[in-house]
């Protein structure tokens, strides 16, 4: 207790020298200044919700898709943030430093945070699957223990821009929380912006000092799509299914991190979510159309998400919600990928299923 208010003494009179900085930053651009480097213009406060820029979004019936850096200093003591980051064992930080979440976590973080541990405690741990969904019941005694309770308008990052932060902004959305966002651009962008650092040790287990009552209100189980389910869309087209793996495993000409075969679930359509992040960042909502018109996907019918195991498919269903469609009512085949492939299901291998596709 001691050692962290002596730390949030030092750090918040730093984030107030910063305000001077923040009111030339209300549509989020950023001085040239040393010390900062340029960031593309992006609003405060991007999609969902509704988008008065006068009303902390905590008095929101629905937050924000993604706010700012420079929105979350100036709220920081209005919200719960998290950081939800994860990698693949084959990510490195730079040419043969593997990225390494706990680690940063332990390291350095955005004050206040604590850690949101989705492929670790998180999950279904009766599950072989990586990192599946846990039951409601599991996932409101994990999130009390880290002093969120239903009211409280929750902020997810991660340690690289937008990667696995929308993994646990959608894990939110489908347990009925919907005062959930994601901190566009991460902790990379907040850690240029200059924005205070907390060093004090911490790990990815700890809590908050005092525990908060949640209750999980799931969404219908039709919001989360199992291994029936999807068979059963090749035949019904009820969703055009969107895969966010990277192209050359969609096509079948890169593996997979896994030992499975590579290609795609026929009928799908390659949306890679790397064609929705630029620099860190969410696409701006014209862009993502654009790249949503490239793939052949109709924003005007139902979709649902997959990609390798449930992670980058949620990217792909934050940008979905910048152009109009909600998370709630964008289905995620949880198991993704990896599980069609463990459950002996085909593969299709090049294009030759489904619309031409320009990415």
């Amino acid at each position: 207790m001691h050692s962290r208010g002596v730390l949030m003494g030092v750090l918040l009179p730093r984030t107030l020298a910063l305000l001077p900085i923040f009111s030339s930053v209300k549509a989020g651009f950023l001085p040239q200044a040393a010390g900062f480097q340029t960031i593309r213009p992006l609003p405060e406060l991007r999609g969902g919700g509704t988008r008065n820029f006068g009303v902390s979004s905590v008095a929101m019936a629905s937050a924000p898709t993604a706010v700012s850096c420079s929105w979350l200093a100036s709220n920081l003591d209005k919200v719960k943030v998290l950081d939800a980051s994860w990698y693949m064992a084959t990510q490195e930080r730079s040419p043969g430093v593997k990225l390494d979440a706990a680690a940063e976590f332990a390291a350095r973080r955005i004050p206040g945070a604590l850690f949101f541990d989705f492929d670790g405690t998180i999950k279904d741990a009766a599950s072989d699957l990586p990192h599946m969904m846990p039951s409601p019941e599991h996932f409101s005694q994990c999130v009390g223990k880290l002093g969120i309770s239903n009211s409280h308008h929750v902020i997810v990052y991660d340690g690289l821009g937008v990667w696995s932060s929308p993994r646990g902004w959608y894990m939110f959305k489908a347990m009925g929380h919907h005062q959930v966002s994601i901190l566009d651009g991460g902790f990379p962008a907040w850690e240029k912006l200059g924005l205070p650092i907390e060093t004090e040790p911490k790990t990815v287990d700890t809590v908050a000092e005092k525990a908060a009552e949640y209750v999980a209100a799931p969404l219908p189980k039709s919001n989360l799509l199992d291994l029936p389910a999807v068979e059963a869309n090749i035949k019904s087209r009820q969703y055009q299914l969107v895969d966010a793996r990277p192209g050359p495993r969609f096509l079948g000409e890169a593996p997979e991190p896994r030992p499975i075969e590579s290609g795609h679930i026929q009928g799908s359509l390659s949306v890679p979510w790397s064609a929705v992040v630029k620099d860190g960042f969410l696409k701006t909502p014209d862009e993502i159309r654009e790249v949503m018109e490239k793939a052949s996907v109709d924003l005007t019918k139902p979709v649902a998400i997959t990609c390798g195991s449930g992670v980058s498919a949620c990217i792909v269903g934050a940008a979905l919600e910048l152009v109009g469609v909600p998370a709630e009512k964008t289905p995620l085949f949880d198991g993704a990928y990896t599980e069609w492939k463990l459950a002996g299901k085909p593969s299709i291998k090049g294009r030759v299923d489904a619309p031409a596709s320009k990415l």
